[in-house]
């Protein structure tokens, strides 16, 4: 039996509309709406969203409203948004901010990377700058992607893990990665452009895989000075460069017209910051929460036992340390997927976007595995036997 819970469902009645062009224009048409919602109650907000884009501080705004406090220091109202038509650009970063993002079943979601326009001749130092400030936004909002997505990633992650098997059986392949599984599954699922985005993300994974592979047979042999806890950051950068020059040069070994002043010095520059980008998300606490919120569908009743018997002290890091393989691809290509998204233009049908984990349901669609389900679902009260 299924309890509906206003946590999970939108509610016309307490909801306003971002229809058409973000700008201030809408942000002063709906700023009254939020702060007497707000006011009234701290039940849920729903956002109807129907928009190409427009302006990210605007966007950012609205975001801002719906998560504020009041005086008294109350929880943020939860926020439900829902696609009815177009999220596109700062309407689709919009969506993925809901606490629960639902989509019509023909409604289309764009994400691209940040864009900006000009009003001066664009010289050689305004470039430059221009550059590495875009790549630097685009690596700011795939972060903040990510960290919206997670937890409706990791649902569709565990939700098909069950199938993993038999997939294997099926491809004839009994030892594939477990994310291989999960992307094969879902591939299944996807129209032609999300397999697209997915084959690009999987580029940025794969090189991440060779990358730190290199760069931590690197590290073994290195000295510990070299990449020991308080180092400093010029030292730990300098060695971590040094292991890129090395795996650039592996690479193209057999290339004779590679150079790095012809392109070489860019590569190791993505490098550099992919790497960083791969520390500061595979160590971070957020990573550490994910392991926590996820392990009970991982680790087996043993190897619970034999933590519990370690020091509190030394749970935690046994635990992280057990958890991180199994996490960890998932976790990466989650972040390689939200960066492939900042690249060009990735529109997705509704459905995509389901199963790549950036909302939370499709309406019109049954069968899928819903987070609300296990909110809702109810056991039926037992039948009396007849006397």
């Amino acid at each position: 039996m299924i309890v509906p819970d206003p946590n999970f469902r939108p509610n016309p009645a307490r909801a306003i509309y971002v229809l058409g062009l973000i700008d201030q224009t809408l942000v002063e048409r709906v700023t009254p709406h939020i702060v007497s919602a707000c006011d009234v109650s701290r039940e849920p907000i729903t956002v109807y969203i129907d928009s190409r884009g427009g302006s990210v501080a605007s966007a950012e705004t609205i975001l801002r409203l719906l998560q504020s406090t009041d005086q008294d220091g109350s929880a943020a109202c939860r926020i439900i948004t829902v696609v009815t038509g177009h999220a596109a650009s700062a309407a689709a970063d919009l969506l993925s901010s809901g606490d629960y993002a639902i989509a019509h079943s023909e409604s289309t979601i764009l994400y691209h990377g940040v864009r900006t326009s000009l009003n001066d001749p664009l010289t050689m130092e305004v470039a430059s700058v221009l550059s590495e400030t875009l790549k630097l936004s685009n690596d700011r909002y795939a972060t903040t992607l990510a960290k919206k997505s997670e937890i409706r990633f990791m649902s569709r992650y565990f939700a098909l893990r069950p199938g993993f098997a038999e997939y294997r059986t099926k491809v004839g392949k009994p030892v594939l990665p477990d994310i291989e599984c999960f992307l094969g599954i879902v591939d299944e699922q996807l129209s032609h452009n999300a397999r697209q985005i997915v084959k690009q993300a999987w580029r940025r994974y794969q090189r991440y895989d060779a990358l730190l592979d290199h760069v931590f047979k690197v590290r073994a042999r290195a000295k510990k000075s070299v990449f020991a806890d308080g180092v400093s950051a010029a030292r730990m950068e300098s060695a971590m460069l040094r292991s890129i020059i090395g795996f650039e040069l592996k690479n193209h070994k057999d290339d004779p017209t590679w150079s790095f002043r012809n392109r070489g010095l860019l590569q190791v520059n993505d490098d550099f910051f992919l790497l960083q980008e791969y520390v500061l998300s595979a160590f971070s606490e957020q990573f550490r929460q994910l392991c926590e919120r996820w392990g009970k569908f991982v680790l087996g009743p043993a190897e619970v036992a034999e933590l519990d018997k370690l020091p509190e002290q030394e749970q935690n890091a046994s635990k992280l340390a057990k958890l991180r393989p199994h996490f960890q691809p998932a976790w990466s290509f989650l972040v390689a997927l939200c960066h492939a998204l900042q690249e060009g233009e990735n529109e997705l049908m509704a459905l995509d976007a389901f199963w790549l984990g950036l909302i939370d349901e499709v309406l019109g669609y049954r069968g899928l595995p819903l987070t609300r389900y296990f909110a809702e679902y109810q056991p039926d009260p037992p039948v009396d036997s007849p006397t």
